[in-house]
């Protein structure tokens, strides 16, 4: 069951038109947002979801969850589906660089001051004086808060006391209110400061403390690399690339929602273009939407959909300047690097050529040497001048340096043991839709 303005429906009983009539494409697809009506239940195997094997994780006292996947895998939405947003404490990894941004990010979540001043008569003061550090948490908790006395000065017949926040208060406050850590980006961090949280979450996962890591898959193993003690504490969840299908599966649940016409085939390369992201899905299925509203039909089309694509891709010119910088690779060399002709007549050197083979149909996020030989051979009007598989090794390696001198925080491409990984999908699309980065 769902809630539709105020009114419930079961999907398979309620009348599509009526519906559809009242929803808009932003309510049904939110690729920046908790996707409430085209969230997809996704199974692991024929026992288990991934909702239910994070669900048992969190029940498992003591444990703490690593959640690996590719960027925008749907990681966070995962943990929103099943974490309560009441219980909910999002750290972002990006904005972590000391111990002191750990504590601050969960403070403010819980919208905690650093200190309170609070002002009591003299004959309280003493009922205060006696009790202690006990006396300023019975009077902080009213605002949800945990603290100590830091200071105290008198002002007439009144004693005014600085309670400051500790850390210790804000742990055994988060536990007692059974609140979930999620730490999204942890490979970000700092190893210092990773190390540092590594410790402090297996101190107190033994008091009952609830935490889940959000990371890459080629970092999963780092909480634990850093702090050997958690071996046997952790459950890893490990979110697999979304298969086509499942990917359809959004476009079919919120095109029905929308009374919108669509062939098998045109919702299979509208996954297929989506780089296995249900986020990039979502915004892909939005702007196809909004753009058919627009053309006044309720029937998809081949045409409508590219042109969606290339609205999306437009959000991210972002990466023009990024990819157009690396497209021409390093300065130095440039004038002794050979040259290579491709089948429609363009020139251009060995960055140019990757670049184009990267973007060739279809959009793949792992290439092999052999796989981008074959691309080449695709795209040249001799095949047989080809780049040596040491001269696309080197110059990949090239590329990633260049961009990540850019951008050093965000993850876009990787080249690990003969294969080029694209990390970021946005990148990937954009590379194929964009068209504003290529000289």
């Amino acid at each position: 069951m769902a809630v539709v303005y105020g009114m419930w429906y079961n999907e398979r009983e309620f009348c599509m038109k009526g519906v559809a009539a009242m929803l808009k494409p932003g309510d049904v697809f939110q690729p920046k947002a908790f996707p409430k009506l085209t969230y997809i239940d996704r199974s692991i195997d024929e026992d288990s979801t991934y909702e239910e094997e994070l669900q048992e994780a969190l029940e498992d006292t003591g444990t703490l969850v690593v959640i690996t996947g590719a960027s925008k895998s749907g990681k966070t939405v995962l943990c929103h589906k099943v974490v309560e947003r009441e219980r909910y404490i999002s750290l972002s990894g990006s904005q972590i660089q000391s111990q002191a941004d750990f504590w601050e990010q969960m403070a403010e979540q819980l919208d905690l001051l650093a200190e309170w001043q609070i002002t009591e008569s003299r004959q309280n003061s003493v009922n205060a004086k006696a009790a202690g550090k006990g006396k300023v948490h019975a009077i902080v908790a009213v605002g949800e808060a945990s603290g100590e006395i830091g200071g105290s000065h008198t002002t007439g017949d009144s004693i005014q006391r600085k309670v400051l926040r500790s850390n210790a208060a804000l742990i055994r406050y988060i536990i007692d209110q059974d609140k979930v850590i999620v730490i999204d980006d942890f490979h970000y961090i700092e190893k210092d400061v990773q190390k540092y949280i590594a410790r402090t979450i297996k101190t107190e996962l033994f008091n009952g403390l609830k935490a889940i890591i959000l990371t890459l898959p080629h970092r999963s193993d780092d909480a634990i690399r850093l702090n050997p003690n958690l071996i046997g504490r952790t459950a890893f969840i490990d979110i697999t690339p979304w298969p086509i299908d499942e990917l359809k599966e959004i476009a079919i649940k919120g095109f029905a929602l929308l009374g919108i016409e669509a062939a098998d085939d045109l919702i299979t390369v509208l996954a297929q273009e989506s780089i296995a992201s249900p986020q990039l899905m979502q915004e892909n299925c939005l702007r196809l939407a909004n753009l058919m509203v627009k053309a006044k039909t309720k029937r998809l089309s081949r045409e409508l959909m590219e042109k969606s694509f290339r609205l999306t891709a437009k959000n991210y010119d972002y990466y023009a300047s990024i990819l157009g910088t690396a497209s021409k690779g390093p300065l130095q060399g440039q004038k002794r690097r050979s040259i290579y002709t491709l089948k429609d007549g363009k020139t251009m050197d060995i960055y140019g050529l990757l670049f184009e083979s990267i973007a060739e149909d279809p959009p793949i996020t792992a290439l092999s040497t052999d796989a981008i030989k074959e691309r080449f051979a695709q795209l040249l009007a001799d095949p047989h001048k080809m780049p040596t598989a040491l001269n696309i090794a080197n110059s990949i390696k090239h590329i990633e340096k260049i961009i990540k001198a850019q951008v050093p925080s965000l993850d876009t491409i990787e080249w690990k043991d003969g294969c080029l990984y694209i990390l970021d999908p946005f990148l990937l699309f954009y590379l194929r839709w964009g068209g504003v980065w290529q000289r």
